[in-house]
């Protein structure tokens, strides 16, 4: 797990920006050979959105989902080099206040350390 707020300090991504503006936080967490997982995976993905909702935060976004909601590609690249994540691995991360985003990041490795 890592904060990485500092990433979107310049984003064009509205959702984003609108979160660290007010003071929330970005957190990640490297998930390896993940990649495609939950996008063929529904039922994973809107289980951990129903938990991640539950911690308070509006919901996770992962690297195979981007570029989207004003994440550029350039973006994307960035963030997986922060994680050192390789092809096969995903980073999934929370924006929102330094608490929720924390606790999200957390339930979503214990749930996916669970299914692994």
């Amino acid at each position: 797990m890592k904060e990485i707020t500092g990433l979107f300090k310049s984003t064009n991504s509205k959702l984003i920006k609108g979160i660290v503006d007010s003071g929330g936080a970005v957190v990640g967490t490297k998930v390896e050979n993940f990649v495609g997982v939950l996008l063929e995976k529904e039922l994973l993905a809107t289980d951990l959105q129903k938990k991640v909702e539950a911690t308070g935060a509006k919901g996770f976004i992962s690297t195979d989902e981007l570029p989207k909601y004003g994440i550029s590609k350039e973006d994307k690249e960035t963030i997986k080099k922060e994680f050192e994540a390789g092809e096969k691995d995903v980073v999934i991360f929370v924006a929102a206040s330094q608490e929720e985003a924390t606790k999200s990041v957390e339930v979503i490795e214990a749930e996916l350390k669970k299914k692994n």
